[in-house]
């Protein structure tokens, strides 16, 4: 694909078993021009909502319900699966990672009997593989209906969860080395921050394993039987991802809590130095204070050797002390 094409706000794509075309930078006329052939499958992305007169035509072309359109457009619409007579509606976030901070875009998808429409909130690059797979007829794609290339469509999706997640993992690793070796207070900045993330991850994702499981327990049309199971398959990924993120927020907590137990012994540490050194310098201080009240009768003070009695006392006190606390295992 150049780099003009995944930079197009729009991409069709209609193929079968034997031919796959693409067109790119559709107009106004090319959306209502779509022919719609029964023996051949359509898929029309769109990139932003930067192509106001195109995106209405699909939902012209396609006989997209004014309900429909309004949650498409509404970019914090829940994710949600609704079925209506002339299609499915499925709506769902996607993950992606700006500035350094995870954050969620919106898309849609409106799949019929062989055509299926989707709305991406922004460019990405979630889909090339998929449309990799539908020009080199790679894989099954292009044997199946248009249901199980939104079976790809999701499963792409949830794939930019799971590599999120294993971003995330890969830096509470690379964080808990370090606590080991160093820490500060920025260290509860960043836990406060995987926490946020693991909340986003599972906060987009809850609703969609719901509707997932109604979607593949209803019969209707527009899902074959056959592809029942790959959508069960999707199921299976969301509580993987969930069963992971529980994993990473346990893993958390256990950072905190082992951040807490190092800085205690830290702590104890430090008062323990400094509690062998009041000790050290209480008999000492003590001679000094007696010795410092300059009573007239005090019979060391004319001793030509008193002075120097006096500091080997104190040093044999010190040492006597210190060989003490040693035998005790104090340090």
């Amino acid at each position: 694909m150049s780099e003009k094409q995944k930079q197009s706000n729009s991409q069709l794509f209609h193929y079968n078993e034997e031919v796959c075309e693409s067109n790119y930078y559709l107009s106004e006329d090319d959306i209502m021009s779509i022919p719609l052939d029964h023996d051949k499958f359509y898929w029309l992305n769109f990139h932003s909502f930067e192509l106001k007169e195109q995106i209405q035509n699909s939902y012209k072309r396609f006989d997209i319900h004014r309900v429909t359109q309004n949650d498409i457009a509404q970019l914090k619409e829940r994710p949600k699966i609704e079925e209506f007579e002339d299609y499915i509606f499925v709506t769902l976030k996607s993950i992606f990672r700006k500035k350094g901070k995870a954050q969620v875009e919106q898309m849609s998808f409106v799949l019929k009997d062989n055509a299926l429409i989707s709305y991406q909130e922004r460019h990405g690059d979630l889909f090339n593989e998929i449309r990799g797979r539908l020009k080199n007829n790679t894989g099954i794609v292009r044997t199946k209906k248009v249901d199980y290339l939104l079976y790809l469509l999701i499963d792409a999706v949830l794939k930019s969860y799971q590599n999120e997640l294993s971003d995330i993992q890969k830096r509470i690793d690379d964080t808990q080395v370090v606590i080991h070796r160093d820490f500060n207070e920025s260290f509860f900045n960043q836990v406060e921050k995987y926490k946020d993330e693991l909340k986003l991850l599972k906060k987009s994702l809850s609703p969609l394993r719901d509707q997932l499981v109604k979607l593949s327990n209803s019969r209707n049309r527009f899902i074959e039987e056959s592809n029942i199971p790959y959508y069960n398959d999707l199921k299976d990924q969301i509580l993987y991802i969930f069963d992971e993120i529980d994993e990473e927020k346990s893993d958390l907590e256990s950072m905190t809590n082992q951040y807490f137990a190092v800085l205690s012994q830290r702590s104890n540490e430090v008062m323990q130095f400094l509690t062998i050194v009041a000790a050290l310098f209480i008999p000492l201080t003590f001679i000094v204070g007696v010795y410092g009240m300059n009573f007239q009768n005090m019979p060391e003070l004319q001793s030509e050797y008193g002075y120097y009695v006096v500091w080997a006392v104190m040093l044999l006190i010190t040492i006597g002390l210190i060989l003490y606390f040693r035998k005790k295992k104090w340090f």
